[in-house]
Order: structure tokens, then sequence, then C-alpha cells
């Protein structure tokens, strides 16, 4: 079956310098290897360190799946030239200037028309935080691997989160749908900003992403 690996816990971090910004990204190997959300440059490093850590280059990643077209979760993409880069992309609810620095993979782009990505890889319609955001359901060894992308954004939302997310959502009834859907169906959930957590205390999940 197939095998899920984190290889950055991408998060949002205040420095003396500025903010970093950075999704998680995921590993997937199944027949084929498969990135999930290659990041931000601010991860550039650490996202090449853990590809080296796992035997891999850039070279032998066969996919990239983007959950949706932020740019903390797609930069990264031109580490990855001969790549296949999978997305499902709504576009109108982005400003100018983000299509214009996703210009070069969206060109790249290869639109998701079949679910079945790999060997145990699918991907799922999950709306509410952006208009195309879909996350990515493996079956392993372990149980049902949902990576969510931020169709589950955080592992524990603070009062904080609470309020951003709904400030950055484009559709608020779709996000919680979508977000029941990932609980229903995952044993493990990857969000699109921290560490993969177990999906085994259903009420304490879901007291606390707000289910």
């Amino acid at each position: 079956m197939a095998e899920v690996k984190v290889l950055v816990n991408g998060k949002h971090e205040a420095t003396e310098g500025g903010f970093l910004i950075g999704s998680t990204s995921t590993l997937i190997k199944s027949d084929k290897n498969i990135l999930v959300d290659p990041g931000s440059f601010a991860n550039e490093k650490k996202l090449l360190d853990a590809l080296k850590g796992e035997g891999l280059s850039p070279e032998d990643i066969d996919i990239i799946i983007l959950t949706h077209t932020h740019i903390d979760h797609t930069t990264n993409v031109h580490l990855f030239n001969g790549a296949k880069i999978m997305l499902k992309f709504a576009g109108g609810e982005y400003p100018g200037q983000v299509q214009t620095l996703n210009k070069g993979f969206l060109e790249r782009g290869n639109l998701i028309d079949n679910p079945e990505i790999a060997r145990d890889v699918r991907v799922i319609f999950t709306p509410g935080h952006t208009l195309d955001m879909m996350s990515v359901v493996v079956d392993t060894e372990k149980g049902v691997v949902v990576v969510a992308g931020d169709a589950i954004r955080v592992p524990r939302l603070t009062d904080l989160e609470e309020r951003e997310i709904e400030m950055i959502t484009a559709d608020m009834d779709a996000y919680e749908e979508s977000r029941r859907k990932i609980l229903e169906l995952a044993d493990f959930i990857v969000p699109g900003h921290g560490e993969m957590m177990e999906v085994r205390t259903h009420e304490k999940i879901c007291s606390d992403i707000l289910c």
C-alpha cells in the first residue's frame, strides 16, 4: 500500500526580519513518487534536505499535487521541472498579482479530470478555504490518511486562528462541510500547516476544529 511522510511541518512564523510563511509538504510513495504542496521559498532548503533524507532528489518526484494555488503552498514548484503538476484551478477569486506569480506552474499544470492519481491515491473536492480546494486521500497499512491542505488548516484552533479562518475563507458553509467530510473519512489528517494528527478521539478532534 502507499506510504505517507510529512517532509516539512509548514508554519507561519514571526521572525526578527519579518514573517515566514509556508505550508506542510507531504511525500506519498506509491507506484509513483508524489509531493503534495511543495510550499514556499522560506522552506526550500528544509524541503530539499528532507527529500535527500528519503533518498530522493527533485528529479525523482513524478507528480506534484497542489491542494490549491495560494503561494505559501506552491512557490517551490520551480524545483521540480520534470514532475507532472496536478491541480483544480477556479481562478477568478485570485487578485491579478497572485495569478502573475502563479503563471509559471499554471502553464505547466494539468487540471484533474480523474480522481485516481496513483495506486491507493485519489483526490476529493473540499472547497471552502478556496473555491478550488482539494484534498488527497491515501490508503495505507495504518489506515486512511487525508492530506487536507487548508481544508483543515491547523491541528488545533486557537480563538485567534478561528477568527483568521473566517477572514480568509471563500465560503464558510462549504468549508465546514468539507471538514466534516474529511473527519468522517480519515484515520489520520495532515493539515495545511502543522503535523499529522490521528483521528481516534473523534469528539475531541471535533471540539478542537469546530465540527
